[in-house]
């Protein structure tokens, strides 16, 4: 073999040994390029899938948030409209207890209810009232029941309110009284 020969023979060898070594480089390269690629892309997909998940939290507290907002506004309404409501119904039933005043059967419901602190009360001194509105019915109230009756200085719808001094009771059957009870209590 000539020098020339043995030099191309060494020459063909290197250049073989390093395209090898150039593929096997280029090889590993390449498959670090693909796990840094799978990497970024599973990286990426779970930022995605977290941000899906921020998001749709956000949106159902968003959501969350104004639907309690309007059921709040729906309950003042209807809060509202059931005060509304019910004071039409108690300022319909103060106008029917006035024109209740104006009846026999008024006069003698007070006679009734004056009859009951009279048992109640046995033989203690007791004032009687009745609302300044009423004062007109002392007279037929005094000839019924014997007892002397005082007009009140507060009205009270009508109805009657008695006072015990000497044990410091009030018996209240005033109708102001009964119907703020009733107000009180009333549920619509």
């Amino acid at each position: 073999m000539t020098l020339e020969e043995k030099l191309k023979l060494f020459e063909d060898c290197a250049i073989a040994e390093a395209s090898h070594q150039s593929s096997v480089m280029l090889a590993q390269y390449r498959e670090t390029l693909e796990q840094m690629y799978a990497s970024k892309i599973e990286q990426a997909n779970k930022n995605a899938e977290n941000y899906v998940i921020t998001e749709t939290d956000r949106i159902q507290r968003e959501h969350n948030r104004a639907l309690s907002m309007e059921q709040n506004k729906i309950k003042r309404d209807i809060g509202e409209k059931h005060h509304q409501v019910k004071e039409k119904i108690f300022a319909d039933v103060s106008a029917r207890l006035l024109e209740y005043r104006k009846t026999a059967d008024y006069l003698n419901a007070l006679a009734d209810h004056i009859e009951r602190v009279k048992a109640a009360v046995r033989q203690n001194p007791t004032d009687i009232f009745v609302a300044p509105g009423d004062s007109h019915l002392i007279p037929e109230l005094k000839k019924r029941c014997g007892v002397e009756i005082l007009v009140s200085e507060t009205d009270f719808l009508g109805g009657i309110r008695a006072v015990v001094p000497a044990k410091n009771i009030l018996i209240d059957y005033s109708y102001a009284s009964l119907l703020e009870a009733e107000k009180n209590r009333f549920i619509i």
